[in-house]
């Protein structure tokens, strides 16, 4: 069953970064995130509209940690796209 994705959402260099903390099925207090990076106004949802997407393999502890780390990752991203 696919668990609701609630995206929060930041203007960085021009680009929209959308990050989404994923609590993991197999422990109760690790999460983790996926980032989704497009043109502003676009669908983040809509596969064929990203510009990049990625998560990691790290485990963290809290859902705000991996909002962090899934922004700072998003923008990391940008910049690469940017250069």
């Amino acid at each position: 069953m696919d668990k609701q994705q609630n995206w929060s959402t930041e203007l960085y260099k021009g680009m929209e970064v959308h990050v989404t903390a994923l609590q993991k099925e197999d422990a109760k207090h690790k999460w983790d995130y996926t980032v989704r990076v497009c043109e502003p106004g676009v669908d983040a949802t809509a596969e064929s509209e990203l510009a990049a997407e990625s998560g990691d393999d790290a485990d963290y502890v809290s859902a705000n940690e991996a909002l962090a780390a899934g922004f700072a990752k998003g923008y990391a991203m940008v910049s690469e796209l940017r250069e």
